[in-house]
């Protein structure tokens, strides 16, 4: 034999008899998209979205493992439900793998910006292998010609995760392959056959905010296979206002890369890694590449969760009688609105466009119990959150919290705790999962 031994044995396709292990896919930019990984962090967002993945490992050796992802999750009106899909393509030599899978997603909220995430998958994976990509050092080998011969396998196959999430941190695990399914190939005479391991993926990250401009988001990505190999990778970055970021990943294998990325405009994101194997492996092996794009469908003209009825607290259509007003029934009418008395003078029944939101001064806000409806890192997702309460007939304003150095989004201010909870009452058929915030000395 005279490359299909090296060809299997970097590829992550390893013959033992009648046995071959099968090790997962790498992404190396999966706190881009946690969801990803976790498919329970499909319900952290507040509107859907797409991500598109690929990469290409150890670019020097031919047939080394490439992988082409399409993610997309997809938050409904009913309240804390999302749906996800998942397509992910995995080209090692001459194997190809499809994974596919459906998501349901429940969001439930533990605190005023804590929530749990719980997700079940179904899916399907195939596997076929393309003869023309083999190079034999034996042309009698009866595994390979099983493999080589046999039409494509399907099996399916369930993910279970969790996913807890704040402004601050996240964390999330979820296990796949849980019916450990089992691929057989004959042709003629010819056998071979293998079980899919078991992976379970954990996630960990932090956004440190250092000032205004800057923040430090750590991240850490343990993957097992089988409950005993474990791989883990790292990366830390620096985000310049949620527009760029720089960062630096080592996994165990002490490969190192670099990795940066933009935001072109709002709800689109690109993304570039760089990584490099360790030492002798350097010049054997080659670099590895990864590009991600991940896009908002709010950039593509659709709606979002926030838009149909359920995030960062916003309900469903309401004006004081159960119906919000049409869009194409609102005046146009502008106005610089600078606080709440400002919101309540501009008056309902205008297009939302003529609101213009100049930044607030980072000062203590007014004494207080403030009905909150959102908790936002930057300012420009509270003008935004504003604006769409506004479109459902609900005045809201903002005010800045320099302890937490966060935005929140009220609907409501009230000198006493217990007014607070009558209003809490009031609102919640029109802002659901609002909470009280007291603002003292």
């Amino acid at each position: 034999m005279r490359k299909s031994i090296f060809t299997l044995a970097i590829s992550g396709l390893t013959i033992f008899g009648s046995t071959m292990a099968q090790m997962g896919a790498r992404i190396d930019q999966y706190y881009l998209d946690r969801s990803v990984l976790i498919p329970a962090a499909i319900g952290e967002s507040e509107e859907g979205y797409a991500t598109i993945i690929y990469n290409k490992l150890f670019t020097d050796i031919p047939g080394s493992p490439q992988h082409t992802v399409l993610n997309m999750a997809m938050p409904l009106p009913q309240k804390n439900t999302s749906f996800g899909l998942f397509y992910m393509k995995e080209n090692i030599a001459f194997s190809e793998m499809h994974n596919a899978y459906a998501t349901y997603d429940y969001r439930i909220q533990l605190g005023a910006d804590i929530n749990l995430n719980l997700a079940v998958s179904a899916g399907v994976l195939s596997q076929n292998f393309d003869a023309t990509k083999a190079v034999y050092y034996d042309e009698n080998d009866d595994k390979i010609t099983a493999l080589m011969f046999s039409p494509p396998v399907v099996r399916a196959d369930l993910r279970a995760s969790l996913y807890l999430s704040s402004e601050k941190f996240y964390g999330g695990f979820s296990v796949t392959r849980l019916p450990r399914p089992h691929f057989d190939y004959t042709y003629y005479n010819y056998a071979a056959g293998y079980d899919l391991q078991t992976q379970a993926n954990a996630l960990l990250g932090y956004n440190s905010v250092i000032d205004d401009n800057f923040t430090l988001k750590p991240s850490f990505h343990f993957n097992m296979y089988n409950w005993d190999y474990m791989y883990f990778q790292g990366n830390v970055s620096i985000d310049f206002k949620d527009v760029m970021w720089v960062g630096f990943g080592m996994n165990n294998l002490f490969q190192a890369g670099v990795n940066a990325g933009f935001k072109p405009q709002d709800d689109i994101l690109v993304g570039y890694s760089y990584t490099v194997p360790n030492g002798e492996q350097r010049g054997l092996l080659g670099p590895m590449h990864e590009f991600t794009a991940k896009i908002g469908f709010s950039a593509l003209g659709g709606g979002s969760r926030n838009k149909d009825g359920d995030g960062d607290g916003i309900g469903s259509d309401f004006d004081g009688d159960g119906s919000a007003m049409m869009e194409n029934e609102r005046t146009y009418k502008e106005a610089i609105v600078k606080s709440y008395e400002d919101m309540e003078n501009f008056g309902l029944g205008h297009d939302s466009s003529g609101i213009k939101l100049p930044p607030i001064p980072k000062l203590n806000p007014e004494l207080g119990h403030y009905l909150v409806s959102g908790l936002h890192s930057s300012e420009e997702k509270a003008n935004e959150q504003i604006k769409q309460l506004y479109m459902k007939d609900v005045i809201a304003f903002k005010f800045y919290d320099m302890r937490n150095k966060s935005y929140y989004v009220f609907v409501k201010r009230y000198n006493t705790e217990k007014e607070a909870n009558k209003g809490e009452f009031y609102y919640e058929g029109s802002v659901p999962r609002v909470w009280v915030r007291e603002i003292h000395k």
